[in-house]
C-alpha cells in the first residue's frame, strides 16, 4: 500500500499537467502583475501593432505531448494569462500552427505589449 499511493499521485499529478498547453515566457522587462478583472487585447498576425507601446517579451504556447484541453481559445487564454503575470496588456500573436500531423494542438507565438492608454 505504501508504494501504491506514490505511484497512484504520480500518475494523478501527470494526467492533470498534461492535459494542457506548455508555456514559455522569455520577459525582457517586467512590472506588476495587472489585475484580472483588466482587459488583455490580443492581436491577430495581421493586425497593425498599437502606436506607443513597450515590448515586454515573448510568449510560446506549445504541446506537452499528451494535451487534450489545446484549442486555439485555449491557447490564447494561456497567452493573456502569461502576459498579465508580466504586466503587459496586448498580447499580438506572431505566428499561428493549427494542428496537424505532428501535433493535435494549436500553437502560438506572442509578443507581449504594455500600453499605458489601454
Amino acid at each position: 500500500m505504501k508504494k501504491i499511493f506514490p505511484l497512484l499521485a504520480s500518475i494523478l499529478f501527470m494526467g492533470i499537467y498534461a492535459c494542457s498547453h506548455k508555456t514559455k515566457a522569455t520577459a525582457l522587462k517586467t512590472y506588476e502583475p495587472i489585475a484580472y478583472n483588466k482587459e488583455v487585447s490580443v492581436l491577430e498576425i495581421n493586425d497593425k501593432k498599437p502606436e506607443q507601446v513597450e515590448v515586454l517579451g515573448t510568449i510560446r504556447i506549445r504541446d506537452t505531448g499528451f494535451s487534450l484541453k489545446c484549442n486555439k481559445e485555449m491557447a490564447i487564454e494561456k497567452a493573456k494569462l502569461k502576459a498579465r503575470e508580466m504586466g503587459g496588456n496586448w498580447v499580438h500573436i506572431t505566428k499561428h500552427k493549427k494542428p496537424d500531423l505532428w501535433s493535435t494542438c494549436h500553437r502560438l507565438d506572442a509578443i507581449v505589449y504594455r500600453s499605458n492608454s489601454n
